[in-house]
């Protein structure tokens, strides 16, 4: 990959590092995870109240954030892929960073089911405000995959491993 973004930009292997606003997609995509563990960190009381109205005003029943949780499997996958980053990661981790941008947009793509499914089968009689709020982010978060020319390099960006050098791989 040229380097035509600054030095900061790379990491220890001169590979792409996420971008600030990479994070704030994917720590997005992980809020159910955020909500269930911050319930567990409130454990019970009064506090715990304010967590699990919050997990409601988002996901008026279970069911919905049952689903979310699901919805969120491909970006855990990714940042397993971003964790064990280095040259001489798996073949099957490489494949998983180079299609970080589809699964991206899968996330995106199921969030915005989850918000509707719910409605479907009956089980909302109307899609909160909160649910045209996450259809909108997940819009937003779909048009910057793929408009963004940083996140295209980003996931094209793999440091290289010895096996790749030689032609090996």
């Amino acid at each position: 990959m040229s380097r035509v973004y600054s030095f900061s930009a790379y990491d220890k292997y001169m590979s792409l590092k996420l971008d600030s606003s990479m994070w704030l997609v994917i720590a997005y995509f992980l809020h159910p995870y955020i909500l269930k563990i911050s319930t567990f960190q409130m454990g019970h009381g009064p506090k715990s109240d304010s967590v699990s109205g919050l997990k409601n005003l988002i996901y008026p029943d279970d069911f919905g954030f049952f689903l979310a949780f699901i919805a969120s499997v491909p970006v855990l996958a990714l940042m397993l892929a971003y964790a064990r980053r280095k040259p001489d990661a798996a073949q099957w981790l490489r494949t998983i960073w180079r299609n970080g941008r589809n699964l991206l947009a899968t996330a995106a793509v199921l969030s915005i089911i989850v918000v509707f499914l719910t409605f479907l089968t009956a089980l909302s009689h109307t899609i909160p405000v909160s649910g045209w709020g996450q259809l909108g982010v997940a819009a937003g978060i779909l048009y910057y995959l793929y408009s963004s020319k940083r996140v295209a390099d980003t996931f094209a960006d793999f440091p290289a491993g010895s096996e790749t050098e030689s032609g090996k791989l």
